[in-house]
């Protein structure tokens, strides 16, 4: 009973990990047809968009816009059902003239991309470009939700694990009152981990829906998230093993074996985590990266949880046990053993991890994920710092009985509970936004392709300042922000119409407008559009009523440069054969050595309850050496 279980949740694992595909992540224009800046001499039948990751068909959308930047009337951009990281659209016929496609994506993790790009029929589209957006904002109500996902599951598994690995073998006998107290600590994981499952489908919801977390509770797109998503299919996978794990840890009050089971059930919901994560993103070896974030998950959440429940049980072991000196003494040692394996097993996935989805010390640096990743190390070193203390001087102050030492390890463990919160919170930073490899990669090529030429001029006319702002300033998708004051630059907040039309000035290309919205900020208008849509001089004229006011005529007169050549939009996220193979291999070879060397020193009694985690560690590093080879 005590065996069967973990060495089920091995292999059950294991296998959902070999037979899970990509879940997609950040998916980035990989390549289209019409080809991104070019320029064909029909209309095309059909519009397709390659991506780098698998689309979420209801969440996931095309519109093309033409020269004057109005949306042209066609049928519903489509996922190809064969293949999800393919989407099309089949336009009418188009006349001649430049388009804009407009695209926004999402994927399964909750994170959403969108970009831009031009091509021309029978018409040169000098300034065509592509752009991608990637917010790098940290957004942080997302953030706590992810902290909180990660913080219930490190109490409900990791507590479990403490009572397994550590408690039995030092208490055999147990005792009563403790393993109450330690059970309230499990089933406060436990209704933790449901609360933040509604959480982060809420949350999901309301980035695909683009509205504020709660307002979503009553939108369409949640039932269309529950139903045709494959976040969906995870969401319930998980959910289904949090009511089991339930039921299992309410009769497990008679039967502590069932702990066992319940260790498998909380492996299960850390692996449905790990569908959806970052790591779900990379196609080219995504089986052992989604083992490695498992197998990274899985030991932080059993170091957290399991100081959590050492700190709940200090106090305690003080009170009802009359050698408590001795019983601390022992739950330090059996403490440390299970925990120098969990350590490897972080250190080597982190490792992995860190060239994963970051790949070089300018992600470190430049990024948002890259720093955040550095503070996370920086709170990992005193955190083993204060382990290797209570490994040495602890132990052995208490092996000696000295009560003191009682004292200073409930305060030492309360300070690596702290630590580990703040790595948690980091966590789930990163979690919550772009990794910093997807991030380069974007500025890589919106470096390569064109350089900003924004636009700005201010003009007065009678009481009425006026602001005109336009970026990138290029020929294509542009955003026009338009700012009101007074003539004491005080906002004008009560403009009942704003517009802008455009005239070329050196071609007859007829009139486009635009009607930029009112903000939260009361005095700027926004807009986007492609209205201007060749190289040259442009007159924007601005209309602006006010009540009691003659209508404010201003015009703007904006020089378009043609822009660099057009580069390769193609937004490389894989990383090359060689240093990729090499990562697996040297990782696979590190999983390999420790889990051997932990099962070794377990022998003759390799099956013991020590060797579990070794044995992760083994057939881990097996999965990441046969994603290494050659496909």
């Amino acid at each position: 009973m005590k065996r069967q279980p973990v060495l089920t949740m091995v292999l059950l694992n294991v296998v959902l990990v070999i037979g899970i595909r990509s879940a997609s992540a950040h998916a980035h224009l990989s390549r289209s047809d019409p080809p991104a800046n070019g320029s064909i001499d029909k209309s095309p039948s059909e519009i397709r968009l390659w991506f780098t990751e698998p689309l979420e068909p209801e969440f996931s959308r095309i519109t093309l816009r033409d020269s004057s930047g109005s949306i042209v009337d066609t049928p519903s951009s489509q996922v190809d059902t064969v293949d999800r990281t393919q989407m099309f659209m089949q336009p009418a016929n188009l006349s001649d003239g430049s388009y804009t496609v407009v695209w926004r994506v999402l994927s399964t993790d909750g994170h959403s991309t969108e970009g831009s790009f031009s091509f021309g029929i029978n018409i040169d589209v000098m300034s065509a470009t592509t752009q991608t957006t990637v917010d790098e904002t940290i957004p942080i109500g997302s953030a706590i939700i992810r902290w909180a996902n990660l913080l219930s599951m490190s109490m409900a598994v990791g507590s479990i694990a403490f009572w397994l690995f550590v408690w039995i073998p030092a208490i055999p006998n147990g005792q009563v009152v403790i393993e109450h107290r330690m059970r309230i600590l499990i089933w406060s994981g436990w209704i933790l981990l449901g609360v933040t499952s509604i959480m982060l489908l809420l949350l999901q919801a309301a980035t695909a829906a683009d509205v504020p977390l709660f307002t979503v509770i009553t939108n369409p797109v949640l039932n269309n998230i529950l139903n045709n998503s494959r976040y969906g299919q995870v969401w319930f996978a998980r959910q289904i093993c949090w009511i089991m794990l339930g039921g299992v840890l309410w009769f497990a009050r008679e039967d502590p074996a069932l702990y066992w089971v319940a260790l498998l059930l909380g492996g299960q919901i850390l692996l449905t985590n790990s569908l959806y994560s970052h790591a779900s993103a990379v196609q080219q070896e995504a089986t052992a990266a989604i083992a490695g974030d498992w197998l990274h998950l899985t030991a932080t959440a059993l170091w957290i949880g399991g100081l959590a429940q050492f700190f709940n049980v200090i106090g305690p072991v003080r009170t009802h046990f009359a050698s408590s000196t001795q019983i601390l003494s022992s739950l330090v040692g059996h403490f440390s053993n299970f925990i120098r394996v969990v350590v490897v097993g972080l250190i080597i996935s982190g490792i992995y991890s860190a060239w994963l989805q970051v790949g070089s010390i300018d992600g470190v640096l430049t990024t948002a994920y890259g720093q955040t990743l550095l503070l996370k190390v920086m709170l990992v070193f005193p955190l083993l710092a204060v382990a290797v203390i209570n490994l040495v001087l602890t132990q052995r102050g208490l092996r000696c009985g000295k009560p003191v030492w009682i004292g200073r390890l409930r305060g030492l463990i309360g300070a690596e509970l702290a630590l580990a919160t703040g790595i948690l919170a980091a966590v789930g930073v990163m979690t919550a936004i772009a990794p910093a490899r997807t991030v380069i990669a974007t500025r890589n090529a919106e470096n390569s392709s064109l350089a900003d030429e924004s636009f700005f001029e201010m003009q007065v006319q009678d009481n009425l300042m006026a602001h005109l702002e336009i970026s990138p300033g290029y020929v294509g998708e542009n955003k026009f922000v338009v700012s009101l004051f007074d003539a004491e630059g005080n906002p004008l907040t009560d403009t009942t119409f704003v517009r802008l039309r455009f005239d070329n000035l050196q071609q007859n290309l007829g009139q486009s407008e635009l009607r930029p919205e009112q903000q939260e900020v009361g005095n700027i208008y926004t807009a986007g559009g492609s209205n201007m849509s060749v190289p040259g001089e442009w007159r924007i004229r601005m209309t602006v009523q006010r009540p009691n006011e003659f209508d404010k005529v201003i015009d703007y007169q904006v020089e378009i440069n043609p822009p660099p050549p057009p580069s390769d939009p193609n937004i490389a996220m894989n990383s090359p054969d060689l240093e990729r193979f090499l990562a697996l291999f040297i990782a696979g070879i590190a999983f390999l050595a420790s889990g051997g060397f932990f099962v070794a020193q377990a022998s003759p009694h390799w099956f013991r309850r020590t060797s579990m985690i070794p044995a992760v560690l083994l057939i881990v590093g097996v999965i990441f050496l046969i994603s290494s080879l050659p496909e």
